[in-house]
């Protein structure tokens, strides 16, 4: 078994076996780590066109829409609410980064996420 085989094994059991709670951690930092890829992708104009820059972008974009997608509005009430509006925020900018290759969506996106994700980590222990 190569290292990336070991790694990818290591990767899905910890997704399979993690609660919901540590799912949304887990969700927040993927889109965190692509949201930095892209950014550094943008701040370089030699790079900022590229096709990894796209591709970290649509992550991002994917694991935010999956987040916006399985918010519970019947038990969530007005932090729900909340929430849709961030991701709709976040998703805009990202948008806008995306159709200008200009990084200060991601980084708008970025800071929304990362306070999020230190919310989700006050909340749920490592």
């Amino acid at each position: 078994m190569t290292y990336a085989q070991a790694a990818a094994t290591y990767q899905r059991n910890a997704v399979m076996t993690a609660s919901p709670e540590k799912l949304v951690k887990m969700l927040y930092d993927g889109a965190i780590k692509n949201l930095e890829k892209a950014r550094i992708g943008l701040e370089d104009p030699s790079t900022a066109r590229s096709q990894e820059v796209g591709q970290a972008l649509s992550k991002a974009m994917g694991i935010v829409g999956e987040l916006r997608a399985s918010l519970d509005h019947a038990a969530g009430g007005e932090i729900s609410t909340n929430l849709d509006q961030l991701y709709e925020y976040v998703l805009d900018q990202l948008s806008t980064a995306n159709l200008q290759r200009t990084a200060e969506g991601v980084n708008n996106a970025q800071q929304v996420m990362r306070t999020l994700k230190e919310g989700w980590d006050g909340i749920v222990p490592a």
